[in-house]
């Protein structure tokens, strides 16, 4: 690509719209070519200026974001980064939407809340930059029937800060099947009875951008009674976790919830890592969350989780790292290798981004390389 990355910015609101306008053209690598207030206006410029990327408000009149995205798709398929606010609701669309062919998300800025305008400029740069790299787009057409779900519309008052009722996730309870271990004993001890109920292991699953789509597909080729215990790793911030959770629950064989402080492995479980919060395992194979310092910016973080897994369980600990920006979980697959384990990446071609795979084979430490459906093959099979 030459020259600057042309956007079209678009959002409701007037000042957001301008907001995003100055932060992307604060930078001589991006031009904002033209700006939207409605889905309308936004399908329309898209189609007229044919646009690197797109900036696309999932709450907007005339034409919501999720119908507006539809037709951009369907009509003249281009990277969208979308702008979501933080409601269950909100989250529930932003998912629909990323599996609709929107590339990634940032959370809209509200005056007087977000502390760090900075940091979200920095974020809408590298976000838009990275989709506009992006050279082939998911349209609707290559979705599965059975995969899509009707979201309730946005209302105004699931704008940043108001929760509703109905609006909240319930957090699925599964019994445990594993037997206890006596947290009072020997950290030694501890770990004995940990590998005797775990005998299938531990696998630990990175992702980010493009996550979503790449873990569906990966979990979905994993069967009910798959002898390892799961944990994911998805850069999103707090309530999206919860909810990409429950979302996979229903869609995959594995049973999938949010972790919890003390939540244990389980064979055919998988824990999320919720946002805003490092997954690390105790000795007795529960997990422990903690509010450590970001990695690399992120928190969950990949690398801190699968070390940690890699610590306790050795060689029984299988690492996966996903499509997605940066260079989280290369280290993780460091660790994870140095102790025995098996390792994979998401190759290049069905990466939406193929930034954290590439970074982590360019290391050595990449035993496998292949699509997700093909990497739940390989873990059946190691």
């Amino acid at each position: 690509m030459t020259g600057p990355i042309r956007v079209v910015v678009s959002d409701d609101s007037p000042f957001v719209c301008r907001l995003l306008t100055s932060y992307l053209q604060s930078s001589p690598d991006f031009q904002v070519v033209g700006t939207a207030l409605n889905g309308a206006r936004a399908v329309e410029l898209v189609k007229e200026l044919r646009p690197d990327a797109a900036t696309l408000d999932l709450e907007m009149p005339e034409m919501n974001g999720l119908e507006a995205l539809e037709h951009i798709m369907h009509d003249c398929p281009t990277p969208v980064v979308l702008v979501s606010g933080v409601s269950r609701r909100a989250a529930s669309i932003t998912l629909q939407a990323l599996d609709m062919g929107a590339v990634d998300f940032v959370l809209k800025y509200t005056p007087g809340v977000d502390t760090n305008p900075e940091a979200l400029r920095q974020e809408i740069m590298a976000k838009v930059r990275a989709a506009s790299q992006i050279k082939v787009i998911r349209s609707l057409r290559h979705r599965r029937p059975q995969d899509r779900e009707t979201v309730p519309a946005l209302r105004p008052l699931d704008r940043l800060g108001t929760t509703q009722a109905q609006d909240t996730v319930p957090s699925p309870a599964y019994p445990p099947t594993t037997p206890e271990v006596d947290d009072t004993r020997p950290e030694r001890a501890q770990r004995r009875d940990v590998l005797s109920f775990l005998p299938g292991g531990v696998v630990v699953i990175g992702a980010s951008t493009g996550g979503p789509v790449a873990l569906r597909e990966l979990l979905s080729s994993l069967p009910a009674d798959f002898p390892a215990a799961v944990i994911i790793v998805q850069h999103m911030p707090a309530t999206f976790t919860e909810v990409l959770a429950a979302q996979l629950d229903r869609q995959v064989p594995l049973k999938v919830k949010e972790a919890e402080a003390g939540d244990r492995l389980q064979p055919g479980l998988a824990l999320v890592a919720p946002g805003g919060y490092h997954l690390l395992l105790r000795p007795d194979a529960r997990a422990e969350l903690t509010q450590g310092p970001e990695i690399g910016g992120h928190r969950p973080s990949i690398d801190v989780t699968m070390q940690s897994v890699a610590q306790l369980y050795g060689a029984r600990t299988k690492g996966v790292v996903l499509t997605g920006m940066g260079n989280d979980g290369s280290l993780g697959l460091v660790s994870i290798r140095a102790k025995g384990g098996k390792t994979f990446a998401q190759d290049a071609a069905s990466c939406v981004v193929n930034g954290m795979p590439q970074r982590a084979i360019e290391k050595g430490v990449v035993d496998h390389v292949a699509p997700p459906a093909k990497i739940a093959q390989l873990l059946r099979m190691t």
